[in-house]
């Protein structure tokens, strides 16, 4: 017993100690280049966080499987920021290149008076590895008096391919069409 008592611990500190785990990988979403879609387009814009489902809103890359309900989080794959405040950057990011004469930014302070303020929910946002990436969000764009001049639903898909780094690239995408119809909507003002 008194063996026991001294080889299971040596075994247990042995594995905390020589036992590997695998490393996370971290990842990013990034501004997809895209032509200007007006170049006279000079007002100041800014876009509140973007609204996204929970289960998502995590560190964690969340995937479906194909024909599932069933949702899996990797916990070895993750996003380097907030999802929702990565969401947020790339739209911002994306409207300034679509728009190069406006002043685009994250609202952040309280009191701003921007010229347009976009709000963004993102209801469904889904990735299948080698399948598709898919989103479904709504927008609306108020002027500074708080009036709301657009309310639109947005939707699409892309073809992703199998890995972690295909799923941030086609999500990308995503926002980069998001952002151009945005900047569309905004020029209609």
């Amino acid at each position: 017993m008194r063996l026991i008592k001294i080889i299971v611990p040596c075994l247990l500190l042995g594995a905390c100690i020589f036992g590997t785990s695998q490393n996370a990988k971290f990842y990013t979403q990034s501004t997809t280049p895209q032509m200007a879609v007006s170049a006279d387009f000079a007002a100041f814009v800014g876009v509140n966080r973007v609204q996204l489902p929970k289960y998502v809103d995590r560190p964690q890359m969340v995937t479906q499987r194909k024909d599932s309900a069933q949702v899996n989080i990797s916990e070895y794959n993750r996003w380097v920021e907030p999802p929702a405040v990565l969401a947020t950057r790339v739209i911002t990011e994306d409207l300034s290149a679509l728009l190069p004469a406006a002043q685009i930014k994250t609202n952040h302070i309280k009191g701003e008076r921007f010229d347009w303020t976009i709000s963004i929910e993102i209801v469904e946002i889904n990735a299948v590895l080698g399948d598709k990436a898919e989103i479904v969000a709504w927008y609306t764009i108020k002027d500074k008096a708080g009036k709301t001049h657009t309310h639109q639903k947005f939707a699409a898909a892309v073809l992703i391919g199998k890995t972690y780094d295909d799923l941030a690239k086609g999500y990308s995408e995503l926002l980069a069409q998001l952002s151009h119809e945005i900047a569309g909507a905004l020029i209609q003002k």
